[in-house]
Parts: structure tokens; C-alpha cells; sequence
């Protein structure tokens, strides 16, 4: 998986814990929206434990442009864990990220319960929209 380039990758759950109910946000959100690549922090689940997902929130489009993609590429969840350190990167097929999307995607991570390490496609292909 290729890990963000946000800033300093966070494992302790307490910590972001804390520091999240001091601020009374759900998130860190480490990038001005509205953008193509959002990078942010936030608790949620993997494998029945409590982690911080240190995450990568980007539109297929932005994507494309750093990677080689099908003509007509699906979205994706892709997770990597390093050393205890949980990534999650997420393509959408939407022309930006806004506070809403970035939110529905949160909400969508925490509900999932068989989220499993590795690329994972899903949805509606990009030229259907």
C-alpha cells in the first residue's frame, strides 16, 4: 500500500481519543476542504479493536493522476497496517471532497465490520456516474 505523505502517522487510540474530545471534533482533519486529497486521523475498528485509521481520502480522478488505473476505474478501500500503524486510503468516484463526503466516508469505515488489509473494489464505475 502506499502510504500517505500526511503528517505524523498516529497509533495511540487514547491520545487522539483525548485530544479529539478536548477540541469536540470526530476527526483530525490535517487539509483544507473542499480538495481532491484529503488527509485526516479518526477512530474506528479493525479486527474488533479500537484503532486510529490514518487516512487518505482522494477522488478517483486525483488518483489517476499518480497511478495507473483501468479505462474505467472502480472505487476502492485500500488498508495497510505497519509496525501497529493503521492506513486507510479511500478513491471515490466524485469530483471533490467536501465536508459531507469526507463524513459519509467515515461513517461508512465504521460500519463496516469485515474490513480486511489490501486493495478492495467496490460500487459504481467512474464513467456510470
Amino acid at each position: 500500500m502506499n502510504k500517505q505523505k500526511s503528517i505524523k502517522a498516529v497509533s495511540n487510540v487514547s491520545n487522539l481519543s483525548n485530544y479529539l474530545l478536548e477540541c469536540k471534533q470526530d476527526y483530525l482533519l490535517e487539509s483544507d476542504l473542499p480538495v481532491a486529497k484529503a488527509y485526516l486521523k479518526f477512530i474506528g475498528m479493525f479486527h474488533g479493536e479500537l484503532v486510529v485509521w490514518n487516512a487518505c481520502i482522494r477522488t478517483i480522478d486525483d488518483y489517476a493522476q499518480h497511478y495507473k488505473v483501468a479505462d474505467d476505474p472502480l472505487q476502492f478501500i485500500e488498508i495497510g497496517v505497519d509496525n501497529d500503524v493503521c492506513f486507510l486510503q479511500v478513491g471515490l468516484n466524485i469530483p471533490i471532497i467536501d465536508k459531507a463526503a469526507l463524513e459519509r466516508t467515515i461513517l461508512m469505515i465504521r460500519k463496516y465490520k469485515r474490513l480486511q488489509q489490501g486493495r478492495h473494489e467496490y460500487g459504481a464505475r467512474s464513467k456510470t456516474l
